[in-house]
């Protein structure tokens, strides 16, 4: 038996974030399989059956377009799904691989980040979802209650939400 996690992400996840997603599970007994979840245009909103939650992270986040800061250098080194969805997918599920004996997929959606969360969730059975994003969508989130929200929409025991780290 294994124990599924969702990690969504909003963009590469640097070998920190790689670091902070596998410290949680690094007791666990079973073996961990991963399962990405990318979007291929994480800041264009589509609405949907969960849209209450929001289609792209500024909306889940109640960011207001144009409303996201200036990125630090080592923050833009990272790539964009928008732009480059190869070195994401790549980068991201190497890191997270690299850390720990656990298996990784890789999902990309082309439509709601939330709906495509919903049925990544239920399709892998998950018992946790990770959301790795920038340190203002983060805050935006857990102030937003939207960890609450998303666990009860999703059916899921645990939602955590990490900010990246260099």
């Amino acid at each position: 038996m294994t124990y599924d996690v969702v990690v969504l992400i909003e963009r590469e996840m640097s070998e920190g974030d790689a670091r902070r997603v596998a410290a949680l599970h690094a007791r666990h007994d079973e073996p961990v399989d991963y399962h990405l979840l990318v979007s291929s245009h994480p800041t264009e909103g589509i609405g949907g059956p969960l849209a209450l939650l929001g289609s792209s992270f500024a909306d889940v986040a109640g960011l207001a377009p144009g409303a996201v800061p200036a990125r630090t250098a080592a923050a833009t080194a990272l790539a964009d799904p928008q732009y480059d969805l190869a070195s994401v997918i790549e980068r991201s599920s190497r890191r997270l691989r690299g850390l720990n004996d656990c298996r990784v997929n890789v999902s990309i959606t082309h439509g709601e980040i939330l709906l495509a969360l919903k049925t990544l969730v239920k399709s892998t059975n998950s018992q946790e979802v990770v959301v790795v994003a920038w340190p203002e969508t983060a805050a935006s989130f857990l102030c937003s209650n939207w960890p609450a929200n998303a666990r009860r929409q999703l059916n899921i025991p645990k939602i955590r939400v990490l900010e990246h780290a260099d």
